[in-house]
């Protein structure tokens, strides 16, 4: 069957049009792809308990463990980042504490935020105008929740993985409470808090007499 002139230049225009249409999407699609699995890869810090053994006022200071604090040498450093993943967040604020290489914190009083005591492995630092951080401190020990504490009275007993506390601040993102675990500690697989948290596990790298870890914090904007 014979098509007029004016059919086939319709014809050949659709054609066009299609094959245009496709590329563009193919197109967009090629260049989304990294930027959309960027994206869906950066994700917020997530989130754990404060923990009963948190007080508030820590001294300003990056050196939580003195020069003879028993344990082994730990340094941990990273950049406090905002919702996308690569803004860097100056003057943010960490809150960090932790157990002594035993597993005891400088307080047996839960929940006394304003105990009159020495701060012993616990400080607070801001980051700096790169939002990087870094704490000179030990890897902590593992310890039993002992019995009686409110709220965790079912868990008494259960030998928590070595970690520590952060709190991070800034002046215009949401605060996030966490917890820093170790890659590899046989007793996260029956916490309940740091079994259901893989990305909060760092691996521990040796450097002589010295471990170094690394962690990055991402907070939500809060505007």
């Amino acid at each position: 069957m014979k098509r007029d002139r004016k059919t086939e230049v319709s014809a050949g225009m659709s054609r066009r049009t299609f094959l245009h249409h496709n590329a563009a999407l193919l197109g967009g699609a090629i260049i989304a792809g990294p930027a959309l699995a960027a994206e869906q890869a950066c994700r917020l810090t997530e989130a754990e308990v404060m923990g009963p053994f948190y007080r508030f006022g820590a001294p300003f200071r990056a050196q939580l463990a003195g020069p003879s604090e028993p344990g082994q040498r730990l340094i941990v450093s990273g950049t406090v980042y905002g919702p996308d993943c690569s803004t860097p967040l100056p003057n943010a604020l960490l809150d960090i504490w932790q157990a002594n290489a035993a597993g005891v914190y400088d307080t047996e009083q839960p929940g006394n935020f304003t105990e009159a005591v020495d701060f012993h492995l616990r400080g607070m630092l801001y980051t700096d105008e790169n939002g990087r951080y870094e704490i000179d401190t030990i890897v902590p020990g593992r310890y039993p929740i002992p019995p009686g504490l409110p709220g965790l009275e079912k868990y008494a007993g259960l030998t928590r993985p070595a970690h520590i506390h952060v709190k991070v601040m800034h002046s215009i993102h949401i605060p996030v409470t966490t917890q820093i675990y170790f890659a590899g500690d046989p007793f996260i697989a029956d916490d309940p808090w740091a079994s259901r948290k893989p990305t909060l596990a760092i691996d521990l790298n040796a450097d002589g007499e010295i471990n170094r870890s690394t962690f990055d914090f991402v907070l939500g904007n809060g505007l």
